[in-house]
């Protein structure tokens, strides 16, 4: 198993790995929007990922299971690329400090029993077993872009939706142009 990883990291082309894995990966990096500097990161996930699924090869058994005569336990996989907040130690936080570091989940240790972090902001990689995921969410978000339709000729043009940090009032009724400025007077 471990070894399977390491050679997996070490390749550096495509030519000499499987079409499969590349899909995978790319899936993987696709579902959160994650930079391409995270593909061996991903390659990684696969093979840990593969390594615990039933195949035809060993008979319906997973080569994790084949290999150390257990049934590897599958509940502790997270979705790859999504947040997670890593606990900070009481020994390395003051008092008002925050209890947890918001990271990206990106793999799982092959070294020791833990989740492997990224911070972007400190561009620290993290090990740790302490670890609350949301996996819905993603560091790398989206561009919210919408479909304006145009009916006449069918054609869709995208335009991106920008969000307002305007305070919004009492917004002027079409119909009674009496009503002037609402913030006057206030």
């Amino acid at each position: 198993n471990r070894h399977i990883a390491e050679v997996a990291r070490a390749l550096l082309n495509e030519k000499n790995m499987p079409h499969y894995f590349w899909t995978e990966a790319r899936a993987l990096m696709n579902e959160k929007n994650m930079p391409h500097y995270f593909w061996t990161e991903a390659i990684s996930t696969v093979v840990y990922i593969m390594n615990r699924t039933p195949t035809a090869v060993v008979h319906g058994m997973t080569p994790e299971h084949k290999f150390t005569n257990t049934k590897p336990n599958v509940a502790h996989l997270k979705v790859f690329g999504c947040i997670a907040y890593v606990h900070v130690p009481d020994e390395v936080r003051t008092k008002l400090d925050p209890k947890a570091k918001k990271c990206i989940f990106i793999g799982y240790s092959l070294e020791q029993k833990g989740y492997r972090c990224y911070n972007p902001t400190t561009r620290e990689m993290r090990v740790s077993r302490d670890v609350v995921f949301d996996e819905m969410s993603s560091w790398y978000a989206p561009a919210q872009v919408a479909k304006d339709a145009d009916v006449r000729s069918a054609e869709a043009v995208p335009r991106v939706q920008q969000q307002s940090q305007e305070l919004s009032g009492p917004r002027e009724s079409s119909s009674s142009g009496s009503i002037g400025n609402p913030w006057s007077g206030r």
